[in-house]
């Protein structure tokens, strides 16, 4: 199945988890970090999520259609598929966006990520083999260290300046194109951000001169 990759904003919105295990657990920390407003339907609910009994809503009670009413997104994490499959046709009834966990019919599915700040990189299997996707978050964490997070902080301090000052998409894609070189990687990777800032300031000026 090919899923088309979106970021969706999510922040102060409802979102429901119906489940209270690990796999429910791990969901919810992802919607945590995107800001979500986080409403938990389960009876029992692990020891980590009641460490997060302050960041989340817990209706501790068993799933039932009308405990679900309205939110962007429903996460379907009980460990019965068939009620999984239940909460999914409530929830779609009632316009959420529905992940069933360990189920490509899901309306998406929540990718491995690595996260640096706003810095996100999603790797996807398209629901095939999660354990790969796993596996090569693994593996590219390695590359991508927290001052990518920081790089794309700073880049941010300047794009107002860039499409202030330079007047067109098009030379702002190439003025970028010549700032982001395999050297500047190199320099991100070793937290060398000071050679990043220079570029993008000398940059800026020689684009003034010539305009």
């Amino acid at each position: 199945m090919k899923f088309y990759p979106v970021n969706i904003n999510i922040e102060n919105k409802k979102c429901v988890v119906v489940g209270g295990g690990k796999i429910a657990y791990d969901k919810i920390v992802g919607l945590l970090e995107a800001g979500a407003n986080v409403e938990v339907i389960a009876p029992k609910i692990c020891p980590q999520l009641e460490n997060l009994s302050d960041k989340i809503k817990i209706l501790r009670e068993e799933y039932s259609a009308e405990k679900i009413s309205s939110g962007v997104i429903l996460i379907a994490a009980t460990n019965d598929s068939a009620l999984n499959q239940q909460i999914a046709n409530d929830a779609r009834a009632k316009n959420f966006l529905v992940n069933i966990v360990d189920d490509i019919s899901s309306d998406f599915i929540v990718p491995s990520r690595i996260r640096r700040g706003d810095f996100l990189i999603a790797i996807s299997s398209g629901g095939n083999s999660p354990a790969f996707s796993k596996f090569a978050r693994k593996m590219l964490e390695r590359e991508f260290n927290e001052n990518f997070g920081a790089a794309v902080d700073l880049i941010s301090k300047y794009r107002q300046e860039v499409i202030k000052k330079i007047p067109t998409h098009e030379l702002r894609i190439k003025f970028w194109q010549e700032i982001l070189t395999p050297e500047i990687w190199a320099n991100i990777k070793s937290g060398n951000l000071s050679t990043l800032e220079g570029k993008i300031k000398n940059a800026l000026l020689e684009k003034i001169l010539v305009l």
